[in-house]
């Protein structure tokens, strides 16, 4: 499993940024709102033929970890504090490591939502988490609990019922970072 600290996930290229962690006792959860001031270049991806751009100065991340769930969602913003994507992992654990602050132990299943691309909803590295279990990474349990959660997440993003991602994000940020 991989164990991911939220103080530093998707900051590759980012020179300088904002970061603010907190408890949210209303959602339940612990969450991290970055704001990049600086980065090397802009962060684009490709999905279903369009280049998607989730990280460039102005650019924020929301992350939450909701206590008692075994996902994380991570939603890109552009500078107008508008969604961009999302990013769910399937996730074993979390926890808070003195000197390193929230982490997940990942386990591998993602789920992307783009809005770009009309909400397209896709799975990611069911390869990865076949793997983990074969090289005894992870075991029976936590594979099922993967796709458990999976098809739970999948059911809720379908019927509009999951609350970080029908979160208003842009009011969230702006009452967070006052």
């Amino acid at each position: 499993m991989k164990r991911k600290f939220l103080t530093n996930t998707y900051l590759r290229g980012v020179d300088n940024y904002m970061m603010m962690q907190l408890e949210d006792k209303e959602l339940n959860c612990y969450s991290v709102i970055k704001k990049v001031n600086s980065i090397d270049k802009p962060y684009i991806t490709t999905h279903v033929g369009k280049d998607i751009c989730l990280l460039k100065e102005g650019y924020y991340m929301v992350e939450y970890l909701p206590k008692d769930e075994h996902y994380g969602v991570r939603v890109f913003l552009d500078d107008e504090k508008e969604t961009i994507s999302y990013y769910i992992d399937i996730i074993d654990s979390i926890g808070i490591e003195v000197g390193k602050g929230l982490y997940y132990d990942d386990l591998y299943l993602d789920i992307t939502i783009d809005r770009v691309n009309d909400d397209i909803v896709r799975v990611w590295d069911e390869d990865e988490l076949q793997k983990a279990l074969e090289e005894n990474d992870i075991d029976q349990i936590q594979y099922d609990m993967a796709y458990s959660i999976l098809n739970k997440l999948l059911e809720e993003i379908a019927e509009g019922k999951n609350i970080f991602v029908n979160n208003d994000h842009k009011k969230y940020i702006e009452e967070k970072m006052k």
